[in-house]
């Protein structure tokens, strides 16, 4: 790998101990694929939930606090494991707190900006077309490289905190013009999707694509940016996608043929049917089982979203017994505050979490068994994660199952 004097500089540790071994980690890494550079990046977004870290991670990114490391790039970090303000309300063990409180400490003493979202692109971290960055967490990345046109690597725990103390990445894949061209063309042939069908869609997507790089065509041009959030969760989960184009709305697929010329290796044509079939797969349950848990929020709900909530909740009430838990940011939630729309869905019995996620929620601390959700994420990763069984439905239903009529 050819690097610059101010690589190897960080390299022979002229820079301090934590620079040292990021870049150390980056060339290895880089070597690895066959990288010839590295690459300026210009924010990163890296994991920070002790659920997924446990130990070793906080012993990592410990041993770069006392090595002097700090962020040279804009960089947020993903959800925590835990509620920071309401982790004894959501029956949270103290010692699992503590954890995830060190993981806290040595993630801001870096610099890191404490978001807790994976949803940084709604604030803190906006990148520009075209721009480079070194981004963890399925969704965000595929919201970074399509939406927005970004471009990133899935960048695993360890790579994103080294980008971030160092400003650079290995020149591979997405990074790479010849790896974003689009491989497979799925043909949308259904009228009037409704908010559940973009999730379910990256579903699709994703189960048959994996790795490679869907080309979607069909998705009306007034989808939302949330519907497309929400189809690329489902995409990131289902499979690996880390980049999709929509042909007439995503930039790279908006002025240039995705397909860079070529033809697709396969078109797969999507129907109603294909929509139905995918959505009574995702639900696990059987219509008998009672649901103890309504969850909304994965990825993190925006106020539009939270807006539409709070339309349908009027006149609404949490029944007894059931609990329904709406994750979002920290952002969200005091905006949604000051809109006037927070205070009266507490008050009707609605849970809320923020800097936290649905995901690594604690579902097993509540034994609860059978979880209802809006998200094609949450559905497909919760039950591997906590053993219970899913059923899957669209926000009115959830809704509907968590609460009456006052």
């Amino acid at each position: 790998m050819i690097l610059t004097d101010e690589e190897k500089a960080y390299r022979d540790g002229q820079y301090g101990e934590a620079k040292r071994l990021a870049m150390e980690l980056l060339i290895g890494v880089g070597d690895s694929f066959g990288a010839q550079r590295l690459i300026p990046v210009s924010s990163v977004h890296i994991l920070g939930h002790y659920g997924s870290l446990h130990q070793a991670g906080i012993d990592f990114l410990e041993r770069l606090v006392s090595g002097g490391g700090q962020c040279e790039v804009p960089t947020t970090v993903d959800p925590s494991s835990i509620d920071y303000d309401r982790w004894e309300q959501f029956k949270v063990p103290r010692e699992y707190m503590e954890q995830q409180r060190r993981l806290q400490v040595a993630v801001e003493k870096l610099g890191v900006i404490p978001s807790w979202s994976c949803t940084p692109y709604h604030s803190l971290n906006v990148p520009r077309f075209g721009q480079n960055v070194a981004w963890a967490e399925s969704s965000a990345i595929v919201y970074a490289n399509s939406v927005i046109g970004a471009r990133t690597n899935r960048t695993p725990f360890g790579l994103d905190i080294s980008a971030a103390l160092t400003g650079r990445i290995a020149e591979t894949g997405l990074y790479l013009d010849e790896n974003r061209r689009g491989t497979l063309l799925y043909d949308i042939q259904i009228n009037d999707l409704d908010d559940l069908d973009y999730p379910t869609l990256g579903a699709i997507v994703g189960s048959r694509s994996g790795s490679k790089i869907p080309v979607i065509k069909g998705l009306p041009l007034t989808v939302t940016n949330d519907q497309l959030k929400c189809f690329g969760a489902g995409a990131a989960s289902a499979g690996a996608v880390a980049l999709y184009h929509a042909l007439g709305i995503t930039p790279e697929a908006k002025y240039e043929d995705p397909f860079g010329g070529k033809e697709p290796e396969q078109v797969h044509v999507i129907t109603r049917a294909e929509l139905d079939e995918m959505e009574a797969q995702i639900t696990t349950a059987t219509p008998d089982q009672k649901i103890d848990m309504v969850t909304m929020g994965c990825p993190l709900l925006s106020i539009e979203e939270m807006k539409a909530i709070y339309h349908k909740m009027k006149n609404r009430r949490v029944k007894q017994g059931m609990h329904f838990w709406i994750y979002l940011t920290q952002e969200t939630y005091d905006l949604g505050k000051r809109l006037g729309i927070i205070e009266p869905l507490e008050s009707s019995g609605v849970w809320f979490s923020t800097r936290t996620c649905a995901t690594i929620s604690p579902v097993k601390t509540w034994g609860f068994s059978h979880v209802m959700t809006n998200s094609a994420k949450c559905a497909l990763v919760v039950p591997s994660e906590h053993n219970v069984k899913i059923t899957y439905a669209d926000t009115d239903a959830c809704i509907r199952t968590a609460t009456e009529e006052q």
